[in-house]
């Protein structure tokens, strides 16, 4: 094999400098020796990018403290990811990557004059994909929409040129916007539900395990969130806070509703940026979480960015 026919020389015009530099140096490492072969073999950029989101994690831990194996046999026949060890504590870790899907289109920008959508006094997460030059109706859509409402702007043949959804509550009171595709809006839970429980088939058995996603933009950890905790929704079963006519609370297709999945208590998302530096994350506790605290902890310490 030529240089450039390694993972690292082949894909490394898109990524971080200083990253690439720090992966090259585990050559030899008696830790991460493996994962940096792992990377130098992968021929398409599908793979190098599952082995370098497992290579960023790796990264973020050995910073926090940590001493890191690589491919640990389960009793199943599988293998974990990667078992993070820090003062006598064992955390089994397994990383999972959302792709992008492939678009003929630019994602679209929110321009200024959308950005007074967020002065509208609902407690809305709202997705937008708006054109400068329509009709300003976004607002009147707004002001009277339901939580999971959308709105569809068609041209005069018939083509979707614009939307706008109601996606979540806001606990400021007012507007948020995030940014949709100009395709329409995608609902990536179901995916994320299939990379969870690829994951939890690689748990090791009586131990800690901790599932993290990543996916290549910011408006993942919302759908990582919706995906392990259920979608969103209005609830008549319960009451509403003051204020508000009606409730609102998680459905019960999530990945931890009910007793579905009992083996996971945590489960994380990160940023998956390869031109980035800082790793960028977010995890949750599945309520009547019962796993020792120093476990706890240390998982917070090393992954929760809040």
């Amino acid at each position: 094999m030529t240089p450039s026919d390694f993972g690292l020389d082949k894909f490394s015009h898109d990524l971080n400098p200083a990253i690439v530099g720090m992966i090259r140096a585990w050559q030899g490492d008696p830790e991460l020796d493996r994962l940096y072969h792992r990377l130098q073999a992968r021929k398409k950029r599908r793979g190098f990018l599952d082995s370098f989101a497992e290579a960023l994690v790796a990264l973020h831990a050995r910073k926090r403290g940590c001493t890191i194996s690589v491919e640990v046999p389960t009793p199943s026949g599988k293998t974990c990811d990667l078992l993070l060890e820090r003062d006598g504590v064992k955390l089994y870790v397994h990383v999972k990557r959302l792709g992008g899907r492939k678009s003929n289109h630019h994602r679209l920008k929110i321009s200024s004059r959308l950005r007074i959508l967020e002065c509208i006094p609902k407690p809305w997460i709202v997705k937008i994909r708006w054109k400068d030059g329509l009709d300003d109706e976004a607002a009147t859509f707004i002001e009277t929409a339901r939580l999971g409402d959308e709105h569809v702007v068609r041209n005069a043949k018939g083509i979707d040129i614009g939307g706008v959804k109601i996606m979540a509550p806001n606990d400021e009171k007012r507007v948020s916007l995030v940014i949709g595709l100009p395709t329409g809006f995608v609902d990536e839970a179901p995916r994320i539900a299939r990379l969870l429980k690829r994951a939890q088939k690689q748990f090791m058995p009586k131990e800690a395990n901790l599932i993290l996603v990543c996916t290549p933009n910011f408006e993942g950890a919302n759908d990582v969130g919706n995906a392990l905790l259920g979608s969103y929704m209005e609830r008549w079963d319960v009451n509403p806070e003051k204020g508000f006519r009606v409730a609102h609370g998680r459905g019960d297709d999530g990945f931890w509703q009910s007793n579905h999945m009992l083996e996971s208590h945590m489960a994380g998302w990160f940023w998956l940026a390869p031109m980035y530096g800082d790793y960028q994350g977010k995890m949750w506790l599945r309520d009547g979480c019962d796993l020792p605290d120093d476990v706890v902890e240390l998982a917070k310490d090393i992954f929760s960015m809040e």
